[in-house]
């Protein structure tokens, strides 16, 4: 059920650009060329093991750390492949493990992926896919509410559609939250999930309803 609700991933993908989601790049998250559920797809190859995280940390919180990353890192790369639903999502635990990572990373500084923490003047990037912009707005809302992101109205990026939660049909959602940018656009792939950019790694694809499973919060009202 869970699987249903939440989607899977197809069995192909086509070619995706060499920085793809788990590998350093630029600030420009792009929308997905390749299949996907709900639950992601990944890199055939990943960067090599980072740095220990500069600063006076008690070693068990930055092994912690490094652990979270890696964690993160080795979703990813699994996701691209169509290989992390054994691994990763198969069970409420195993979620839950990848969901503690994420956020754990979230909340620290770690300067092997020039990833500087929470912050007024923090960059993070969504890049949400989905069958249904009202999936693409609860996805996006959930993960401004656990990251402590300003909520702002999607607009539309589609000629002669003013409101964006009218679309119809596959949707790309970009959020940045420094320049408070949102918009949706059509999207015809088979991608679905969630893209997080901290630092310079892009990571993912989470699952839609990575913080709300039994989308149990209501629909949010834009």
């Amino acid at each position: 059920m869970w699987a249903q609700q939440l989607g899977r991933q197809h069995a192909v993908a086509p070619r995706r650009p060499a920085t793809r989601v788990g590998l350093p790049c630029g600030t420009n998250l792009l929308p997905p060329t390749s299949t996907a559920g709900f639950l992601g797809r990944t890199h055939a190859t990943g960067p090599s093991a980072s740095p220990p995280v500069a600063g006076n940390v008690p070693n068990t919180a930055v092994a912690d750390l490094e652990a979270a990353w890696e964690t993160l890192r080795d979703f990813t790369l699994k996701e691209f492949r169509g290989v992390a639903q054994e691994p990763y999502l198969s069970s409420p635990a195993k979620r839950e493990k990848l969901r503690a990572a994420l956020l754990l990373a979230y909340r620290q500084p770690y300067p092997a992926a020039g990833w500087t923490g929470p912050g007024p003047d923090t960059e993070v990037l969504l890049g949400v896919v989905a069958s249904d912009v009202k999936f693409a707005a609860r996805a996006y809302r959930d993960w401004c509410d656990e990251l402590g992101l300003e909520l702002v109205r999607p607009a539309s990026r589609v000629e002669g559609m003013e409101d964006a939660m009218q679309l119809k049909g596959g949707v790309y959602l970009k959020y940045n939250s420094k320049t408070k940018l949102c918009y949706v656009t059509r999207y015809d792939g088979k991608d679905r999930g969630v893209l997080v950019q901290l630092g310079q790694l892009q990571l993912g694809h989470f699952p839609l309803g990575f913080f709300d499973e039994a989308l149990s919060k209501p629909a949010p009202s834009f």
